[in-house]
């Protein structure tokens, strides 16, 4: 029986899968691209996205071997910009401007 993973587990796993192997993190990429960089900030997604989003949530559960509950489309955005755009220090910059002295 395999047990329930919580959520930063199973991106820590999913990180490791994509690290751990070139053919992947190319895909990973790849899928992160096609997701639109000018998704609704409001928190919906268009249609595209959703349907790029559920693809690359398929594929992640193909590579790993746990039940994997899928990227956020917030966490797919900031990978995107991270990874394609490579805009590297899109997660820190909400932290670092919220503790200017």
């Amino acid at each position: 029986m395999q047990s329930v993973l919580d959520a930063q587990e199973q991106l820590r796993r999913v990180y490791f899968s994509v690290l751990e192997s070139q053919e992947h993190f190319d895909e990973f990429k790849q899928l992160l691209a096609l997701y639109p960089a000018d998704n609704d900030d409001r928190g919906t997604e268009t249609a595209e996205a959703t349907s790029v989003r559920t693809s690359l949530n398929q594929r992640i559960n193909n590579w790993v071997d746990f039940p994997f509950s899928g990227l956020s489309a917030l966490q797919i955005t900031l990978l995107r910009q991270m990874l394609v755009e490579e805009r590297l220090n899109v997660a820190l910059s909400p932290w670092k401007e919220s503790n200017t002295y």
